[in-house]
C-alpha cells in the first residue's frame, strides 16, 4: 500500500544504512523515551517486586512442564514460540482455526494444483502478500524463513521449506482509469494527465494545479501530484540529519490526521518552486477538492483519517523497496513465497511440532546471508540461498561470506501448536507458583473444555478478538485502565479482498509482460485495485485480485457474496472496455472461483493496525506493557511501530520474550536470543533506568 505519491528519492549509502538505528526502530526509542514514562516505571516495578532466581528455576522447570503459554497461532505467537523453542524454554500455542498464520492467509481455488502449469496460478493472498526485499527493518522476516528452513532440511522435510519469488509490484503498463475517462491509460503515460480530476473534464481540481509546468531542472510536472513529496520533505530530511531532532519534530504533529494537516496546517507557500499565485494565496490551506485528489490516487476513501506520522513513518517502508547498495538503481525489489504465503507459517508450525528447533548457529548464519551482521570476510553482504531465480539480487548487490551450515541431527516430533482450540479466557491469580503469580487459561476445542496454568502467557490477538463473545465471562478481567483502553481504542483498518478466475489471462495477452509482471491496475470505483498475480503466466486460466481498504471495503463486504463479485467484475471492465471480461469470467461458485472477504471471524474488525491521530504517544507504550506483576504480555503488529507487516508481529514477539527473560534475570539465554535472533526492535529500557 502506497501511503505517499512517488518513489523515494533518498537511499542512504549500504555503509551509512548499517550503521545507525532504522527510522522505524529510533521512533520506538524516541515514543518510550518521551512519552513512556508509565511504561518504563511499571516494567522497573515489575522487575524489582519478584525475585529472580526463584523465577529463573520456575522458568526451566515449570511446576507443569510448561513455562509460557501462546494465544494466538499468527506470526507473532509461532515466532514467541520458536524463539522459546531455540532456548529451551518449552511453551504451547493455542489456535482457534484449521490453520495457522493469522492474517497470512492464501486462498486456493480447488482446482489449484501446483504441479499443473495450467492451475498453478489459481491462488491469491487473503492477508499480507508481499515484503520489501532490502529493506533493512524488516530483514527479520528473511533471516526467520533460512532458520527454519536449516531445521527443516536437518530433518528431512524439505517440502516445507520456505522459498522466495519475485513479488511485481509495479510496471509502465498497468492501467488506470478515474471518472468516466473514455478509456484507461498505462502508467508510463500518466505523469501528465489529469485523469478527468480537472474542472474542464467534468471535475472539481482548479486547472492551476493539473496544468503541466517545468521544474528547475527542465523537467515536466504536474503541481498536484508534486504535494505529497514535498509534504515528505518537511520531516524525512530532519529525521534523516537527527533521528532525535527530526522525531522531535515530527511528534508536534502527532495530533493531526493526513487529512486535518493538509487542510488545516500546511500551506500552499511551503510548495516553494511548484506555488503558482493562482492556486490561492500563499498563507491558505489545501483544499478539500485537492485533498481528496491526493487521498484517492494514493489510498482509499477515507483512509486519510489515520495519523500523519503514521503515514510519514509509512514512506520508511517503501524505502526498503529501493536497492541500498546502489543508489543509482530505482528499480523496486519485492519478494513473496512461492506457491502461496500460506507456506510459511505452516513451515514454522513443522518446526515448532518438534523437540529441538532452531539452533544459534542456524540463526548467526541466516543473520550473515541476508546482511544483518558481516559475513566472515568482515563485509556485509546479501546472497540468500532461498530465492527462486527471478527474485535473486542484482548484480550491485555484493554477496554473502557466511559461515557453513550446521550439520546437527534430526530430532523427534513434540506438539506445541494445537489447532482448533480457542482460548476463552486469561486470568490471573497471584497464588500460582509458589505464590510468585501465574495466568489461568480456558480453552475449548472440539470436544472438550481444558483449564491450563503458566508462570507467563504471551497473548497476540488482533485487539478485536479479545471480545469473546461469551456468555458471563470475559476474556481478560482486571485488566489496568491503560490496558483495557488501549486495546479498545487502537484504530484498525478494514480491508476487502476478492480472487476472480478468468478462463484466459486477457491481462497479460494485452500488457505483453509475461515474464516481468504487470504490478497493479488502480480506478476510482470501490474495487480500487486490481493486483495482477508475479506467477502462472504460462497457463490458460489465472485470478486477478481486488484489494481495497477504509470506506471503500466496508462498502464492497456489506454486499453479498456474489454481489462483491458483480461489483469487482464491473470494476475490471471499467479497466478493459476492449476485452468481453463477462465472457472471460469462469463462473460464480462459490469456494471455488472466487472467494471474498472482509470481516474475518478471527481478526474481529480489520486487517491491520493503522493508528488514529495521538495513538501513537498515547496507546503504543501502554499496549507493550506487561500486565500483572509480568505474567501477560500482549503482542502482535498493532504492538509495533511496523503496522500491516509480517515484522510488526515478529517485532512484537521478540519484545514479549526480551521481556520475560529480563523479569527473570535469564542473562545467558539474553545472549542467546541476540546471537539467534538478532538484536531487533526491543524498547525495553526499565533495565538501564
Amino acid at each position: 500500500m502506497s501511503y505517499l505519491s512517488g518513489t523515494p528519492k533518498r537511499v542512504a549509502s549500504i555503509s551509512n544504512k548499517r550503521s545507525k538505528r532504522t527510522a522505524k526502530r529510533a521512533f520506538a526509542d524516541y515514543i518510550i523515551k518521551h512519552h513512556g514514562e508509565n511504561y518504563k516505571n511499571e516494567l522497573s516495578k515489575q522487575r524489582q517486586s519478584k525475585a529472580p532466581e526463584k523465577l529463573l528455576k520456575s522458568l526451566q522447570d515449570p511446576l507443569d512442564g510448561t513455562t509460557v503459554g501462546i494465544v494466538g497461532g499468527g506470526f507473532a505467537g509461532m515466532y514467541a514460540g520458536l524463539i522459546l523453542q531455540s532456548l529451551d524454554i518449552d511453551c504451547e500455542i493455542y489456535e482457534a482455526s484449521k490453520r495457522v498464520g493469522g492474517r497470512i492467509d492464501t486462498w486456493y481455488s480447488t482446482d489449484y494444483d501446483p504441479n499443473d502449469k495450467n492451475k498453478a496460478g489459481l491462488y491469491g493472498e487473503v492477508g499480507g502478500m508481499r515484503i520489501p526485499q532490502f529493506s533493512e527493518d524488516m530483514l527479520p522476516v528473511q533471516h526467520l524463513a533460512l532458520s527454519i528452513n536449516a531445521v527443516l532440511k536437518r530433518n528431512k522435510l524439505e517440502e516445507y521449506m520456505v522459498k522466495w519469488r519475485k513479488f511485481y509490484y509495479n510496471s509502465e503498463v498497468q492501467r488506470l482509469r478515474y471518472n468516466n475517462m473514455s478509456a484507461p491509460i498505462e502508467a508510463k503515460d500518466a505523469a501528465l494527465n489529469p485523469l478527468n480530476f480537472d474542472v474542464d473534464h467534468g471535475g472539481d481540481i482548479p486547472m492551476v494545479w493539473v496544468t503541466p509546468a517545468v521544474d528547475s531542472q527542465g523537467e515536466k510536472y504536474l503541481p498536484i501530484n508534486k504535494i505529497l513529496d514535498v509534504v515528505n520533505d518537511q520531516f524525512i530530511p530532519k529525521i534523516e540529519r537527527s533521528f532525535e531532532e527530526g522525531f522531535e519534530y515530527l511528534l508536534q504533529f502527532d495530533n493531526y490526521s493526513m487529512w486535518t494537516y493538509l487542510t488545516n496546517k500546511f500551506t500552499l507557500d511551503q510548495l516553494g518552486e511548484y506555488y503558482n499565485p493562482a492556486m490561492g494565496k500563499g498563507s491558505d490551506h489545501l483544499s478539500y477538492n485537492v485533498t481528496s485528489y491526493l487521498e484517492t490516487m494514493n489510498v482509499g476513501t477515507g483512509m486519510y483519517s489515520v495519523s500523519l506520522v503514521e503515514m510519514v513513518l509509512a514512506s520508511y517502508d517503501w524505502l526498503g523497496s529501493l536497492n541500498p547498495y546502489d543508489p543509482t538503481d530505482k528499480n523496486i525489489y519485492m519478494i513473496t513465497v512461492d506457491q502461496g504465503m500460506q507456506n510459511f507459517p505452516e513451515a514454522c508450525r513443522q518446526v515448532l511440532n518438534l523437540d529441538k528447533g532452531v539452533l544459534p548457529e542456524d540463526g548467526y548464519r541466516a543473520q550473515q546471508l541476508i546482511g544483518m551482521i558481516p559475513g566472515v570476510d568482515g563485509e556485509i553482504g546479501y546472497s540468500p540461498d532461498n530465492l527462486s531465480p527471478a527474485a535473486e539480487a542484482p548484480s550491485t548487490v555484493p554477496c554473502a561470506d557466511a559461515i557453513p551450515p550446521v550439520d546437527g541431527l534430526p530430532t523427534t516430533p513434540k506438539q506445541r501448536v494445537f489447532m482448533n482450540h480457542k482460548v476463552t479466557q486469561v486470568t490471573y491469580d497471584a497464588d500460582l507458583f509458589n505464590g510468585n503469580g501465574g495466568m489461568k487459561m480456558s480453552i475449548n476445542n472440539e470436544s472438550e473444555s481444558i483449564e491450563k496454568e503458566f508462570p507467563y502467557v504471551i497473548s497476540t490477538l488482533p485487539n478485536g478478538a479479545y471480545l469473546s463473545g461469551d456468555l458471563k465471562t470475559n476474556f481478560f478481567d482486571n485488566l489496568s485502565f491503560a490496558k483495557a483502553r488501549a486495546i479498545r481504542e487502537s484504530s484498525y483498518m478494514p480491508s476487502f479482498k476478492a480472487f476472480i478466475t478468468f478462463k484466459n489471462q486477457f491481462w497479460a495477452e494485452l500488457g505483453n509482460r509475461q515474464d516481468a509482471g504487470l504490478g497493479v491496475g488502480t480506478s476510482d470505483r470501490s474495487n480500487r485495485q486490481i493486483v495482477y498475480p508475479s506467477y502462472g503466466y504460462d497457463a490458460d486460466q489465472g485470478v486477478l485480485q481486488i484489494y481495497c481498504w477504509a470506506q471503500d471495503a466496508e462498502r464492497m463486504g456489506a454486499l453479498t457474496d456474489e454481489e462483491r463479485v458483480n461489483e469487482c467484475l464491473k470494476g475490471i471492465q471499467f479497466l478493459y472496455p476492449e476485452v468481453d471480461v463477462y465472457e472471460a469470467f469462469a463462473g460464480y461458485e462459490p469456494e471455488v472461483t472466487t472467494k471474498t472477504w472482509f470481516w474475518d471471524n478471527h481478526a474481529n474488525g480489520g486487517a491491520f493496525a493503522l493508528f488514529a491521530p495521538g495513538q501513537f504517544k498515547q496507546l503504543y507504550p501502554t499496549l507493550i506493557t506487561p500486565e500483572f506483576n509480568g505474567c501477560l504480555n500482549i503482542a502482535g503488529e498493532c504492538c509495533s511501530v511496523h503496522h500491516g507487516w509480517i515484522v510488526g508481529a515478529l517485532d512484537s514477539a521478540y519484545n514479549a520474550v526480551n521481556n520475560i527473560l529480563h523479569q527473570v534475570g535469564a542473562t545467558d539465554k539474553i545472549d542467546q536470543l541476540e546471537k539467534t535472533w538478532a538484536s531487533l526492535t526491543k524498547p525495553d529500557v526499565a533495565i538501564n533506568t
